[in-house]
């Protein structure tokens, strides 16, 4: 168990700095071997589809939205105003089980946490839909996974993992605000989610939420479950440069936007 974690409360960024960020935590991992929580949301409103999915597939064809695409799985989620997290650490970190279920369950029970402050009842979506769950959409909230938080009987944002051996990446969604429409007008086959899925300005008692005050009681309910102190940090410089370099090469380009990729792979997704 390793008590001592780094907490980055990163700015509002685009999306191609985003997921750079995201991967040059990852990578340094092996070196500085500090798991780190990351909180973090978006400068603009900006799609992110899964790490498999065929942009050409999902996205409208008029789009004028930005998109850049997850290194983890999952669907296609538009980004606007929301909290998103980023996760890194080993099993051993925070004495997480092997199987994978398990681990994930356990890991995710901080979330659960985190609404249970805000007055709000989470369960998983197995917990909820006990008679089986429906097919992915190409839209995230759309359609729920074994693990993923319903409320009054509507999903409320995602999460995807992916794993190589014992090492743990996870990214977390949870939206103060959905702009249905838009969300409709840019994602294929998206239709009608007001049915199937909520958020937070809906759910709380005079339907405003502050961006820091939620990412504050997000990182102190990790705090709380999982028994660890956190240090407030900013990326080393040499995460610094990494994620410069992974937006000019990666992240901006068409090859890693565009083109559906499944043999490049920076670990083994497990869940989403």
């Amino acid at each position: 168990m390793n008590n001592k974690w780094r907490l980055i409360l990163d700015d509002k960024c685009n999306g191609y700095y985003n997921m750079a960020v995201d991967e040059a935590i990852l990578c340094s991992y092996s070196e500085l071997k500090v798991p780190t929580l990351r909180i973090y949301g978006w400068s603009e409103p900006f799609i992110s589809i899964g790490y498999n999915q065929d942009a050409a597939g999902v996205l409208k064809p008029e789009i004028n939205i930005p998109f850049v695409r997850r290194p983890t799985g999952g669907a296609a989620i538009l980004h606007n105003r929301e909290i998103t997290y980023s996760l890194t650490c080993s099993l051993s970190d925070l004495n997480l089980p092997c199987e994978v279920k398990k681990s994930y369950e356990a890991l995710n029970s901080f979330i659960k946490e985190f609404y249970k402050k805000l007055g709000l009842r989470a369960e998983f979506a197995k917990d909820v839909f006990p008679e089986g769950l429906e097919r992915r959409e190409n839209f995230c909230f759309a359609s729920c996974e074994y693990f993923d938080f319903v409320i009054n009987g509507k999903k409320i944002g995602g999460n995807a993992q992916r794993r190589k051996k014992n090492l743990i990446f996870q990214h977390g969604s949870i939206p103060q605000e959905l702009d249905f429409t838009l969300i409709e007008n840019s994602i294929n086959n998206a239709q009608q989610l007001y049915l199937k899925t909520t958020f937070l300005n809906e759910l709380i008692p005079g339907g405003q939420t502050d961006f820091r005050e939620i990412a504050d009681s997000f990182y102190k309910a990790f705090e709380n479950v999982f028994n660890v102190k956190f240090d407030s940090e900013r990326l080393s410089a040499r995460e610094r440069q990494h994620s410069y370099c992974l937006m000019e090469t990666k992240y901006t380009t068409k090859e890693w936007n565009l083109k559906k990729i499944h043999n490049v792979r920076i670990l083994d997704e497990i869940s989403s």
